[in-house]
């Protein structure tokens, strides 16, 4: 019997290339020192250290930002099991749950300004997936999934149940 599965690949929408990223940071610090050293030229030196420490967290906050956008969540459903993996540099990590025990959870936020919270686990174990998605992706991925579940249940029918 053939195995068939269903993927879901949820990740943040990345509006900047990130491979561009590098040439947008040179510019910036090619323009930023040429500025500085013409003033500390000039005998403004205090201009210096300050241009520095600018560009110093700038190229932090890109470095996290670049960071925290390069992941994937891939959630596989098949007949015998929902698989969960989170891909990212340096952080992979990777759950399995049995199809005829997984659930999906929308847990309510605490407050209404807050988005739902959807997870995916079985037996106690419970796993957050899509907390880059909008509140309407998020309520479509889970609708789909549960559909995907149910699909896989009913394909294998009671004998394996």
């Amino acid at each position: 019997m053939k195995q068939n599965s269903t993927e879901f690949n949820i990740k943040p929408n990345a509006g900047f290339n990130r491979s561009n990223w590098k040439w947008l940071l040179a510019i910036l610090i090619i323009v930023s020192m040429t500025i500085a050293l013409r003033f500390a030229w000039l005998g403004f030196w205090m201009i210096l250290p300050f241009t520095l420490l600018e560009l110093g967290i700038l190229i932090t906050l890109m470095e996290l930002v670049k960071r925290r956008g390069s992941y994937i969540e891939r959630v596989r459903i098949n007949e015998g099991a929902v698989e969960i993996f989170h891909i990212q540099p340096g952080k992979n990590k990777d759950w399995v749950f049995p199809i005829y025990w997984a659930r999906v959870d929308l847990k309510k936020p605490t407050h209404q300004w807050y988005p739902h919270k959807l997870l995916l686990g079985a037996s106690g174990v419970w796993v957050e997936i899509g907390h880059c998605l909008t509140e309407e992706e998020r309520l479509g991925l889970a609708g789909a999934i549960s559909k995907e579940i149910d699909r896989f249940k009913a394909m294998a029918g009671p004998q394996n149940a």
